[in-house]
């Protein structure tokens, strides 16, 4: 059986249905995080195993919990789940009964040298994102992060050695980046914690828009 589970032969139409996921999501996520492993046919076209299945759920899972996209996939590399072949509900029982507070230490180990209060407010910041019901939601939230962690945060204007160029808007009004000294903690800590929470909110805002949209459309 777990033989049979190996064998790449899964459509992404497939993979999507049984994980929640729309394909666009996950082609996203096989292209910037590396979470999908597919096998390709003599034509090309992609097939995918169970594990697969079983690694899209783990991470929508902890997601879920207030994980970033990103930190998702570092705690199942750091478990060895997309180096090794995963037999679908078993690993997702043996990620689960794994998962707590001493996962959430794998994907904040790197953070820790930086010092605790970062790895906080990067939690608590995940966290209030993934309630987050709007897109302006998103924005405050980043804002708020970059406020905490010791940076502050403007319009775009020309920049400089202090500006990061990340644009913190999400569309949502003029561009916002944030600054900080180009050799102070604060600057260390955002270059550390900013770029994957940013990338995590812009998908998140994406996703947003179109359920309003949808929404829109039904009434």
């Amino acid at each position: 059986m777990a033989a049979h589970k190996d064998v790449p032969g899964l459509r992404i139409g497939e993979v999507a249905a049984r994980t929640g996921m729309t394909i666009a999501a996950l082609r996203a996520w096989e292209r910037r995080y590396g979470l999908l492993t597919p096998a390709r046919t003599a034509g090309g076209q992609r097939l995918y195993r169970e594990a697969d299945v079983a690694r899209v759920r783990l991470v929508r899972r902890l997601v879920a919990e207030g994980w970033s996209i990103p930190g998702a996939v570092a705690r199942l590399r750091a478990g060895g789940e997309l180096e090794a072949d995963v037999d679908g509900p078993t690993a997702a029982v043996r990620a689960e009964t794994d998962m707590g507070e001493a996962g959430r230490a794998v994907l904040l180990a790197p953070l820790a040298d930086i010092d605790s209060e970062a790895v906080l407010v990067a939690y608590q910041s995940a966290r209030v994102m993934m309630r987050a019901a709007r897109p302006t939601e998103l924005r405050d939230a980043l804002v708020a992060l970059v406020e905490r962690l010791g940076g502050t945060v403007g319009p775009a204007a020309e920049e400089d050695e202090e500006v990061l160029p990340v644009d913190l808007s999400l569309g949502e009004g003029p561009p916002l980046l944030p600054r900080a000294s180009a050799s102070s903690v604060a600057r260390m800590r955002l270059e550390a914690i900013l770029p994957g929470l940013v990338e995590d909110a812009r998908e998140l805002a994406h996703h947003q828009r179109l359920g309003s949209r949808r929404v829109n459309q039904q009434v």
